[in-house]
């Protein structure tokens, strides 16, 4: 029902987004493999009192690939920049999951201008040498010919060994997304993500603008240690756990995640 395709426009850079709403602008970008449907539920929430944009990271769902020449951020926090300077023209909340959380905080701590509050979903925070070479592990498995097996491994990751009910469903979902994106651009976000700690210390002491980490309890890599620890270095940080949740907490806990952003911007914007 809300996992319908989402028609696009493209930016200058052959960034895909969907525009719907009216209001003050947020930003909205989805984590590795995925795409601005992702969203769906915050989008349908949102939509009523905002303008949402929902963007294709670069090498997802519509958006063109880009030559990532090296392991790291800056290449697709510049591919945000152009986006944000062409199409949007005045301030605006920026809200990433995963990937797209990393990028997010960056961005905002980069380029102050206009984004007036950050909202990090399952980010990464000082990832252990051990964390790092389990994540590089399943990318090297990703890279392999059978790398229909390890998006298996993923969405058990995500969802569990046998949801049930809309678990099931959102799994299935996230499965086909998975399958059907452009292999290229998903394993380039990969090396990106396999090669990143998380978000520096010395970034989120930079941050001064309202900013909430979010995650779920039963995330197992974006802990919620490390969404606490981060929310603790920020001026204005604060921290959110949401009980049973796992990686893909929009899509699971829809209701709660609106619910806390909801009232983070409103509390923020008074």
């Amino acid at each position: 029902m809300m996992w319908k395709n989402l028609p696009r426009n493209k930016s200058k850079n052959n960034i895909a987004y969907y525009k719907v709403g009216n209001g003050p602008n947020l930003l909205m970008i989805h984590g590795v493999g995925l795409k601005a449907e992702s969203w769906s539920a915050q989008i349908n929430f949102f939509s009523k009192d905002y303008t949402v944009f929902a963007i294709d990271l670069p090498g997802h769902g519509e958006s063109d690939n880009i030559n990532i020449e090296s392991k790291n951020l800056n290449l697709y926090i510049k591919e945000i920049k152009l986006f944000v300077d062409e199409i949007i023209h005045n301030s605006f909340i920026i809200i990433g999951h995963s990937l797209g959380a990393l990028i997010a905080v960056n961005y905002a701590e980069q380029h102050k201008k206009n984004c007036i509050g950050i909202i990090a979903l399952n980010c990464i925070y000082q990832r252990s040498d051990e964390a790092l070479k389990k994540v590089r592990l399943r990318l090297k498995k990703l890279k392999s010919e059978n790398n229909n097996k390890e998006i298996e491994v993923t969405t058990v990751r995500w969802f569990g060994k046998k949801p049930k009910g809309y678990l099931n469903e959102i799994s299935n979902k996230c499965r086909q997304w998975l399958l059907e994106s452009n292999k290229e651009g998903y394993l380039n976000a990969y090396k990106v993500f396999a090669n990143e700690r998380g978000v520096a210390k010395e970034v989120l002491k930079k941050i001064q603008v309202p900013i909430a980490f979010i995650t779920g309890s039963a995330d197992l890599n974006s802990t919620a240690l490390m969404s606490k620890d981060m929310a603790n270095l920020c001026f204005l940080g604060a921290f959110y756990e949401i009980e049973g949740a796992a990686h893909m907490a929009q899509m699971s806990h829809s209701d709660e995640v609106n619910r806390i952003i909801d009232s983070f911007i409103d509390l923020n914007s008074k």
